[in-house]
């Protein structure tokens, strides 16, 4: 699926991959409201311009995908290069890599199938800077914990920030919520992950 309010960039899109014979542009839409709609088809892979965003936030746009289809991976389409902060937080928030607009068609297809294959798409300073921050991807728990039941994007990121050893006034701080919800939020953490306490998550999580 491809996301974007500037027409011609889509059209540049649709022609790469309409040449490969291993990729299917199954819908192209240019808002954030038509793209929620039409995550009923289930794409592999969404190149998003998050731009269409306008007012709304990226992590709840994260948390719609991944309720209506979650094997989605986002792929960010950016026509200037943010800061890196911001595009470690856009990996946080669940964003499987970016490409830019004046990227090659080697380099777009390079990325989709990198993603696809359940891999992060980025510079690899942004990797050696997010190492240092730990990231968690809802199929690396998998992964680790086979049978863990499915968390949400909000409990990803509570989940994260708890490895980084945030507090739960940090973590209500950072995520703009109050601490009773933030609370909330770990109990269920806690109880998918089979643990009482946040030591024994962290625990947990070091080990596996």
């Amino acid at each position: 699926m491809i996301v974007d309010n500037d027409s011609h960039q889509t059209q540049t899109l649709r022609e790469i991959l309409s040449k490969q014979e291993y990729f299917e542009v199954v819908s192209c839409v240019s808002s954030r409201e038509a793209a929620i709609k039409q995550l009923e088809s289930a794409p592999d892979i969404m190149i998003f311009n998050p731009e269409v965003l306008k007012e709304h936030t990226l992590s709840r746009f994260m948390r719609s995908v991944q309720t209506k289809s979650p094997k989605t991976r986002v792929i960010h389409l950016l026509k200037t290069t943010p800061d890196d902060e911001s595009l470690i937080n856009d990996l946080k928030a669940g964003v499987r890599g970016y490409i830019k607009s004046s990227d090659s068609p080697t380099i777009v297809l390079k990325a989709i199938r990198f993603v696809n294959e359940g891999e992060i798409w980025a510079e690899r300073r942004i990797l050696e800077k997010a190492i240092s921050q730990p990231i968690i991807l809802p199929e690396m728990l998998q992964s680790q914990m086979p049978g863990l039941p499915p968390l949400t994007n909000r409990e990803v990121e509570m989940l994260t920030l708890v490895l980084q050893g945030a507090s739960n006034r940090e973590i209500a701080n950072k995520s703009s919520i109050s601490e009773r919800t933030v609370k909330t939020h770990l109990y269920r953490v806690y109880r998918k992950l089979k643990v009482k306490s946040r030591t024994k998550a962290i625990a947990l999580l070091s080990h596996s």
